[in-house]
């Protein structure tokens, strides 16, 4: 039987490219921000008590913003219930591309929607639901899409609520097969306008995720590259503007090219900028931090790295902001931050060990974690883990402000990529920075990463864990 990895030779050639495998002290423009954001939310206050009428395709915001995590045992409770004897009313009315088992069906119709906030966690933090009448409208249309979506579902229960790295599942590699079975013939049959539609694409993102959530960057990037051609030929990926497969090409762009060392094959082009940074975060002068925060370590930083520090030091200031007053910040600005901030900083590159760099590398770990990481969940094969460890061992700590920039970077790479079972030096570290820094409990510490770039709503709980794990090895030492 073939693996993700090798299917590439069963293919079709004749489309080459698919291969296998604080707000008192705020500045003016923050101010300004702040008026804009709170009388947005007066505004359309009257519009979301009508949400049925004004919900888009793309789902709806529910108008309560919560920041409760999704648990991996809620998932596991959600997955114990499904199964066979359980099939009726919720998904019998469902007419299929093609024939499944009803396990296979019913975990896709349940696991899915908490799967989904796992994976989008600010997203889902914010109150925002997914429509459910898009995805069930591909699977009931689109057999590749159905068995790929069922494969998808079987491994993020594998690999991701069983945590069975290396184990096979039989469902999941069936479904594989077949789904691979019909995109070959579609790709090999008259039909141009079906081989770079939707839904194709759609599978074949699904299998670049697959692939890279395995560590498997060769096939990975050997999908990104057909998505790519398959974008171009859809006329360049702003014609997918609107479409959600738009932004889930984009996080799988980053998430590769992050991870592994290389350069996105989306905006990769002159003819293709990157999109502007959404107006209302834009600072308002060259500073990169406000007044009454240290701004020692940022002194003589390159022009595009500051303002893309201070575009998401203001994109965090607006989430806290909509979180306290109830006013979730609206979808698009979440896409377009991630977009515009995150491509500008892979294109870029700074000699090794300078402050450019430091500041680059850390703005992209902390980016990632808000936009593209799946919840906690760390991927075990990259080389950005260690591209940011060397990074933050080469900063010397000399002063108050730097060595509270290290406390920044190293929560930051705990949240997002340092696996702290086996990674001691992190916590080494980051004890010997609290020391410089003179701070002794959580809320101390807090208040210095939120001085830098800290999302309360997917960060403090996460964040009180990781520090009081490095209490308890200090007190095991």
């Amino acid at each position: 039987m073939a693996s993700p990895g090798d299917y590439g030779r069963s293919l079709s050639t004749e489309i080459p490219f698919i291969v296998t495998s604080n707000i008192e002290r705020a500045d003016p423009a923050t101010r300004k921000l702040i008026r804009s954001h709170v009388m947005r939310g007066k505004r359309s206050k009257k519009a979301l008590s009508h949400k049925a009428r004004d919900a888009s395709s793309m789902g709806a915001i529910t108008g309560r913003i919560n920041a409760a995590r999704v648990e991996l045992g809620e998932v596991a409770e959600i997955y114990q219930a499904v199964a066979p004897s359980h099939f009726g009313s919720d998904v019998s009315f469902l007419t299929l591309a093609d024939s499944i088992e009803p396990s296979a069906l019913l975990s896709l119709t349940k696991v899915s929607p908490i799967a989904t906030k796992i994976i989008s966690p600010l997203i889902a933090a914010i109150g925002y639901q997914p429509e459910k009448q898009g995805w069930l409208h591909i699977i009931g249309s689109d057999a590749a899409a159905l068995h790929i979506s069922v494969f998808a579902v079987e491994e993020f229960i594998e690999k991701v609520l069983r945590r069975h790295m290396y184990t096979e599942n039989l469902t999941s590699m069936l479904h594989f097969q077949k789904g691979l079975e019909i995109l070959q013939e579609r790709l090999s049959g008259p039909d141009d306008q079906i081989k770079i539609s939707d839904s194709t694409i759609g599978v074949v993102v699904k299998l670049a995720t697959a692939a890279h959530f395995n560590g498997d960057y060769r096939t990975s990037k050997q999908h990104m590259e057909a998505i790519r051609k398959m974008v171009d030929l859809r006329g360049g990926i702003t014609a997918l503007k609107g479409k959600s497969m738009f932004t889930e090409i984009l996080k799988c762009d980053i998430a590769i090219a992050l991870l592994n060392a290389s350069m996105p094959f989306i905006f990769s082009q002159s003819s293709e900028p990157v999109i502007p940074y959404p107006q209302k975060l834009l600072p308002a002068s060259d500073t990169i931090l406000d007044a009454h925060n240290n701004d020692e370590p940022f002194q003589d930083v390159d022009s595009g790295l500051a303002t893309a520090w201070r575009v998401m030091k203001n994109f965090c200031f607006l989430v806290n902001l909509g979180a306290e007053v109830q006013r979730p910040i609206r979808l698009e600005i979440i896409h377009e931050t991630m977009t515009a901030v995150m491509y500008r900083l892979l294109k870029k590159a700074f000699p090794f060990g300078s402050t450019n760099e430091t500041l680059r590398q850390g703005l992209l770990a902390f980016s990632y974690h808000v936009f593209v990481q799946w919840q906690d969940i760390k991927s075990p094969y990259h080389e950005f883990r260690f591209t940011f460890k060397n990074c933050i061992e080469s900063l010397k700590p000399e002063s108050a402000a730097s060595s509270q920039m290290m406390l920044w970077l190293l929560m930051t790479g705990a949240l997002a990529v340092f696996d702290l079972s086996d990674e001691t030096w992190v916590g080494e570290y980051w004890h010997e920075s609290a020391r410089r820094c003179q701070v002794e409990t959580w809320n101390e510490v807090k208040i210095i990463l939120k001085s830098f770039m800290w999302v309360a709503l997917i960060d403090d709980e996460p964040g009180k864990r990781i520090y009081d794990t490095f209490n308890l090895r200090r007190g095991q030492i």
